[in-house]
């Protein structure tokens, strides 16, 4: 009887694909901590307290030509950059800290006598300040270390930015300027400037106002590259270069998007170059976020 020879190679494994693990929160274990009814009363009295800051907001945010206009989606970003570590944190220790709650006291008493003003600066950094003490009072200085980025990315949204909005904004418009004219002088118009800021075309007029100074665009630009750095976790080099990057890229978009204001206005008359003006800043932006999503991948963002 002729045996039948089988030849066994290595065994072979089958391994599963490894999942990644996602953030999620565990709200039930939350409210039943010791710490979330101090966080509920807490959370109350800093919204009484900044009642007149936070009502503010949405007017900042939402006004025509405003250089907030990103604003909006700071707390939701700031929101997102705490839900991506909520694993890390879940695993700190927390505790009361009552050295915390003891500087807490004298802060909201200084809140609440520049409430009964109309600083804004002052109150937007009380309100940063004020959250952090909360924060470390109820779970401890190595969840305010933890939470200390989200928290401070919420000044991208506060009308903490006005000092510089009125010192550069001027500069900015005679730069963006002298910026759109070389494009356009480069692509064989002919024209001159009336003034620093006001560029004459063959058929079409551009004055280069405060609102196309490209500061909003400036702004908007830093808290999105703050927010890839973050997520992207880029070495330092990386990091030190997109924020070198970031302000001539600003400039030259914004000169761009003035540049083809002209082309359109001086081709296709008065008002089709202010129609595309009133839309132009959107074009920008999603432009902006694409190349600079692209840079930070080439810089190693996986």
């Amino acid at each position: 009887m002729a045996s039948q020879a089988t030849n066994v190679g290595p065994s072979a494994t089958v391994t599963e694909p490894v999942k990644e693990k996602t953030a999620s929160v565990d709200w039930q274990t939350i409210v039943k901590s010791e710490g979330f009814p101090w966080a509920v009363a807490l959370t109350v009295a800093i919204c009484a307290l900044f009642s007149g800051l936070l009502a503010g907001l949405p007017s900042l945010w939402f006004r025509s030509e405003s250089y907030y206009s990103h604003g909006i989606l700071v707390p939701i970003i700031s929101g997102y950059m705490l839900w991506t570590r909520w694993p890390e944190l879940e695993k700190i220790n927390k505790k009361p800290a009552y050295l915390a709650a003891i500087l807490l006291i004298p802060i909201l008493y200084i809140t609440w006598v520049a409430a009964r003003t109309s600083m804004a600066f002052t109150l937007s950094l009380l309100f940063i300040a004020t959250i952090a003490l909360a924060v470390w009072a109820i779970a401890g200085w190595k969840m305010l270390v933890a939470a200390l980025p989200a928290t401070l990315y919420l000044l991208f949204g506060l009308p903490v930015w006005n000092w510089v909005i009125d010192r550069f904004t001027q500069p900015m418009q005679e730069i963006s300027a002298k910026v759109s004219f070389e494009l356009l002088r480069g692509m064989g118009y002919q024209m001159y400037r009336a003034d620093s800021v006001t560029i004459m075309l063959d058929q079409f007029e551009m004055n280069v106002g405060a609102p196309c100074s490209g500061l909003r665009l400036m702004l908007s630009l830093i808290a999105l590259m703050v927010f890839f750095m973050y997520i992207a976790k880029l070495q330092w080099w990386a990091n030190a270069f997109l924020a070198v990057f970031i302000i001539p890229f600003a400039i030259l978009i914004n000169g761009v998007r003035i540049a083809m204001i002209g082309v359109v206005g001086n081709t296709y008359g008065y008002d089709a170059g202010h129609q595309f003006h009133d839309y132009s800043g959107y074009i920008s932006l999603v432009i902006c976020f694409i190349v600079l999503q692209k840079v930070c991948r080439a810089l190693g963002w996986k």
